[in-house]
């Protein structure tokens, strides 16, 4: 009995322990994730777990240099993608279409809040300090040290830990900020922000609130400063504290050493951890076997099977050695290429290793085959002529002496990096004491040249701009198809030529090189592999889905307001600027049927520079450069831009509609008594504009629809609309569709107005007159 009683004992001590242990076990493998989401389903638990996915995809807001240098620390094999705004990668996570991305806790918090499929995990990264950001003047140091004395004071009597709770909780009715006016003698502060990251600064009820807002607007109340908020782009905050332009940012800009050296911080009034969000998944995923990338490579070497190269590229060898049953297509551009993979017409594309990293970063369909199917040096191009051969062999000397000097890896942390802030090349500093170089390049292989701020940059351009400023050349850079390149040195119409240009003994037989400046190869891109088919929850119906993402689309906050706002701008920009680019084209049409030359040539120039210029660069050169000074709003200007870009193609209509009238028109009123001008408003024009008036309706839809773009000049069209719906429910569906749903009415409205005018005029449908 004593035995049987002390077996059951040991027994008893044995389950326990080991249960114990497995409560341990289990316990540790979730270390990494909060409470909140621990019995969901999550994709990753751990960033341990995201590093066994080889082909793992984080996205990453532009502008966050010190994330993203820790992201890769902590993920060295992962492809970042860049985006601007937390909305538009919390969707994709939410929806797989990303693995994650890293921010602050509280951002995350809230978007997962808004999102059922949005959770997070620890990151391990250090907490950081959210601080507010002044220029490095004598302004921007009083600022700092007040914007500090009020933190402090703020701090000690526990007010910032009810502000925190005010943003952080759930009552909304609560959450309101009022920007004070200046006192009388006080100043008024630009302050600059970007309203998408939730729950610190976003749109609510159509004005910028969060906890950085309530505590800015508390602080200038206090000091009494009047408070100007500047909604703008991320990337833009920074940038606009350091060239003056704001007195100060608050967009939850973290103390990192790059703020510290350029700028004044406040102190910390925030410590918040960075966190991955990752997807909740609703149900099982199937599961499939990764392929290798040797039996992808030997998957694309078989008959039917297409790949794509660029015009003038050099990888014979390549295709010879892996994919001799391949049938090669030659494209123009990598854009072309990759997006013929993405819908299935291409089966892969081959491409110099650094830009398949970018061509990837911009496709999210494809992805790069992990094997190098060649080396290849990359190096500066001179034609085999005398010239050529002094450039040649100053190039080599001065790229073995830098190279000495770790410029190469300086070029290479700035090219093929992140910080898009130091992606700069000025020519300006160039001059010409031994006379101008004529390069040439093609501005499709980015990093290494490409177009920027209307301007060539790149790795290859930096090198050049470099050499030139040694030796005394000054640089007209010559833009052209990469197959043109060759021809043109041979030819010796340029004196050197860049552009991810490979090394190849067939090629030294036209034209010499420099020392190689990069080592790299040959990649293949492949259609991204499918990752299985996620089974849908029975908890929630597709009707249940939808109404839930209306209700928060349009009903919740009002927000539908904002779309009604919308609609009515959009509609009076299209119908102002039809009338004022009527009137205008009316009077550029008389220009070009006068018989003076001088006038006739104004309209032409007029009409052919207009035909040309793109509507939003005209927008954006009449509003930041024409009127910049003028206070002008950028309603008015819009309407100036759409009318000058309408008039342009509205004279030609009508000189083409006034000529199809025969002669004879007018020769019978003048008869009939009647003075030129009358004969033309009363007899030729009417007839005209039976011809003019279908192509006018054409041309007029395409114009509302391009108002589009007058987001670019900070005006809350329908479209800006859409965007800042989705920057605060994170949803996609409704505010697109919606939008699209929405432009197609307003188009088919003004289409039966313009129907009906055509109709009216048209004699065939005027009643007759009985006598």
């Amino acid at each position: 009995m004593k035995t049987t009683l002390k077996f059951w004992i040991v027994l008893l001590f044995v389950m326990l322990f080991a249960s114990g242990v497995l409560a341990a076990t289990e316990d540790s493998s979730l270390k990494d994730v909060p409470l909140q989401f621990r019995d969901k389903h999550l994709k990753y638990n751990s960033i341990a777990d995201m590093n066994k996915n080889a082909n793992l995809r984080l996205g990453m807001q532009t502008g966050f240099v010190f994330v993203d240098k820790e992201t890769r620390r902590l993920l060295p094999n992962a492809k970042i993608d860049y985006y601007k705004s937390t909305p538009d990668m919390a969707y994709l996570v939410a929806n797989g279409k990303l693995d994650g991305f890293v921010n602050d806790e509280p951002i995350i918090r809230y978007a997962a809040l808004q999102n059922p499929n949005l959770g997070y995990i620890h990151a391990g990264f250090e907490p950081m300090d959210v601080v507010a950001v002044f220029p490095k003047n004598e302004k921007g140091r009083k600022l700092r040290d007040e914007m500090n004395v009020f933190i402090e004071k703020y701090r000690a009597a526990g007010l910032l830990d009810s502000i925190d709770q005010l943003w952080l909780g759930n009552d909304e009715t609560r959450k309101v900020v009022n920007f004070p006016k200046a006192k009388e003698g006080m100043p008024t502060l630009k302050m600059a922000t970007n309203a998408t990251t939730a729950p610190f600064e976003y749109i609510k009820d159509g004005r910028i609130v969060g906890y950085e807002m309530d505590l800015m607007a508390r602080f200038a109340t206090e000091m009494g400063y009047g408070l100007d908020v500047h909604n703008v782009e991320f990337e833009s905050v920074i940038l606009g504290i350091e060239t003056g332009i704001y007195d100060f940012a608050a967009a939850t800009l973290s103390a990192t050493p790059a703020f510290k050296e350029k700028n004044y911080l406040s102190n910390a009034f925030y410590v918040s951890e960075c966190v991955m969000a990752v997807q909740i998944l609703d149900g099982k995923k199937t599961q499939q076997v990764a392929k290798s990338p040797e039996e992808i490579i030997e998957g694309l070497n078989r008959d039917g099977v297409k790949i794509g190269l660029g015009t003038g590229c050099a990888f014979n060898k390549v295709l010879d050695t892996f994919f001799p049953k391949a049938k090669s297509l030659f494209f123009n551009t990598y854009a072309d290429i990759a997006k013929s993979i993405e819908a299935g017409k291409l089966d892969a594309m081959l491409v110099d290793e650094p830009t398949a990293r970018l061509v990837v970063a911009s496709y999210k369909g494809i992805e790069i085959v992990n094997k190098l199917l060649e080396e290849a040096d990359y190096a500066f191009a001179f034609p085999k002529n005398e010239k050529g051969e002094k450039l040649r062999a100053q190039m080599t000397e001065f790229i073995q002496k830098s190279n000495k000097q770790g410029l190469k890896t300086d070029l290479e942390a700035v090219w093929f990096g992140s910080d898009e802030s130091v992606k700069k090349i000025d020519l300006s500093k160039l001059k010409a004491t031994n006379g101008t170089l004529h390069l040439a390049t093609n501005t499709e292989v980015a990093p290494f040249v490409y177009i920027k701020d209307n301007a060539i940059v790149g790795y290859d351009i930096d090198w050049v701009v470099r050499f030139c400023e040694a030796y005394g050349y000054g640089l007209e850079i010559v833009n052209m198809n990469f197959e043109s390149i060759l021809p043109s040195l041979v030819s010796g119409a340029s004196d050197l030529a860049v552009g991810e240009i490979t090394i190849t003994e067939e090629r030294k037989q036209s034209i010499d090189f420099s020392v190689p400046v990069y080592d790299g190869g040959v990649v293949a891109i492949v259609k991204r592999a499918a990752e299985g088919e996620t089974v849908a929850s029975d908890e929630e119906t597709l009707w249940v889905s939808l109404k839930s993402s209306f209700e928060r689309t349009f009903i919740r906050e009002d927000r539908w307001k904002l779309v009604v706002d919308g609609i009515g701008v959009t509609v009076f920009i299209s119908i102002m600027s039809a009338i004022f680019g009527t009137v205008l084209g009316f009077l550029i049409c008389l220009m070009r049927l006068s018989k003076n030359k001088i006038a006739d040539a104004i309209a032409i120039s007029y009409i052919r520079i207009l035909q040309g210029t793109p509507s939003v660069v005209l927008l954006m050169i009449l509003f930041y450069v024409v009127f910049a000074r003028t206070g002008l709003d950028g309603v008015w200007v819009a309407i100036i831009g759409f009318g000058m870009n309408f008039g342009a193609y509205v004279s030609e209509m009508m000189r083409t509609g006034i000529e199809a009238v025969d002669r004879g028109q007018m020769e019978a009123a003048l008869s009939l008594g009647y003075t030129k001008v009358r004969a033309f408003f009363r007899i030729v024009f009417p007839q005209a504009a039976r011809h003019f008036l279908p192509v006018y309706q054409g041309e007029f839809i395409s114009m509302v629809k391009m108002t589009s773009v007058v987001g670019y000049i900070a005006i809350l069209d329908l479209t800006k609309a859409s965007d800042i719906i989705r920057s605060r429910t994170y949803e996609a569906f409704f505010p697109l569709v919606t939008t699209a749903i929405i432009y197609f009415l307003i188009a088919w409205l003004l289409t039966r107005v313009l129907t009906a005018i055509q109709k009216r005029i048209d004699p065939k449908n005027r009643k007759k007159v009985s006598f």
